[in-house]
């Protein structure tokens, strides 16, 4: 199980924001507070991407948490972030 902050460990981050938006971002964040003084009062909550297969683990979360069709991601999107070199990306 990873912990917060452990950077060997943690891919990137999925953040999902009030407005229903979401930040895939791979800045390193010590703790969960970080990301809440980043986005303040849009923050919601966040998931840490830690599989082999990232790209999988975002869309496998946002299956789980938005219903069908209204993922803020799609496939293409992250697999073009996962093999790029932007630090974040927000839909």
């Amino acid at each position: 199980m990873a912990l917060i902050g452990a950077d060997e460990f943690i891919k990137a981050w999925l953040i999902y924001l009030k407005d229903g938006t979401a930040v895939l971002s791979r800045r390193h964040y010590e703790s969960w507070w970080e990301i809440q003084d980043e986005y303040g009062d849009l923050f919601k909550s966040n998931r840490a991407i830690t599989d082999a297969d990232p790209c999988g683990q975002v869309l496998r979360y946002m299956a789980a948490d938005f219903e069908e069709g209204k993922q803020p991601f799609d496939r293409p999107e992250t697999e073009a972030f996962f093999a790029g070199n932007e630090e974040s990306i927000r839909a």
